[in-house]
């Protein structure tokens, strides 16, 4: 009885993890929408998919759909290489990585660098402390 109830917790505890994902992909399609539409980012977050010939409305629910995918990927492995740290530090360093990775992809303009630098720094941070959070009330 005491596996199955083990068990059960950890089958929680990823819900929770696939929760925080959700949670940071909305809020990051949320955020870098707004920037794009208030021109503070040249980045478009349907970028990914506008090779898609569909109406605009389409390919945000599409690429909504992709970074929803993509930080649920982010939140899991975040949670397997880094959930014991500082939940502070390991966040900021987690979004500068993030930003490194991208940074060929981007519009190397001054206000769409630290526009995508604090979105991906907010969104690794937001990941890491729910994260922690988490995992404290876990034990």
């Amino acid at each position: 009885m005491s596996s199955q109830n083990n068990s059960k917790h950890s089958d929680n505890f990823k819900g929770k993890i696939i929760q925080t994902g959700i949670a940071a992909g909305t809020l990051l399609f949320i955020f870098s929408w707004l920037a794009y539409t208030f021109r503070f980012s040249r980045l478009d977050p349907a970028s990914p998919v506008l090779f898609l010939h569909q109406s605009a409305v389409i390919q945000n629910i599409i690429a909504f759909c992709f970074i929803i995918l993509i930080s649920i990927v982010l939140s899991l492995l975040y949670y397997a290489l880094l959930g014991k740290g500082k939940p502070f530090i390991t966040g900021i360093v987690f979004g500068a990585v993030l930003f490194w990775l991208l940074f060929s992809f981007i519009s190397h303009s001054m206000l769409n660098l630290i526009t995508v630098f604090c979105l991906l720094i907010c969104y690794s941070v937001f990941i890491s402390t729910s994260i922690s959070w988490v995992y404290e009330r876990r034990r």
